[in-house]
């Protein structure tokens, strides 16, 4: 690939870039605004998380709250939080990666 001027290689060089620069921003942007749910106790515990993993909502079963086991519901709080951003990270992930392969490719295809 030529990289000299106004060469096709450094048109398709520039072009790349501008497009993976546009996808990155809107892969960015939709993790930002992106809210996800983790559970525990069967269910009985829901955690949302939003695009930076701080916690947005928590509900708690009445099932769950009983006074008398606090440590038991702080574990169940815990776990469903842990939950949600485990899945947020997933997310980024599944998200981030074709973005990033796309890149590698492109850096591959330089030449030298």
């Amino acid at each position: 690939m030529d990289l000299d001027g106004d060469s096709p290689g450094m048109r398709k060089l520039l072009n790349s870039a501008q497009r993976l620069r546009r996808e990155l921003a809107k892969a960015q942007d939709e993790l930002r605004s992106a809210s996800v749910q983790g559970t525990a106790g069967g269910g009985a515990v829901r955690a949302t998380v939003d695009g930076q993993g701080t916690l947005q909502d928590l509900r708690i079963s009445s099932v769950v709250a009983d006074p008398d086991n606090a440590q038991g519901l702080a574990t169940l709080i815990v776990a469903a939080v842990r939950e949600a951003q485990e899945s947020l990270v997933a997310r980024q992930a599944a998200r981030m990666t074709p973005v990033l392969d796309a890149l590698r490719t492109d850096v591959e295809d330089l030449p030298g």
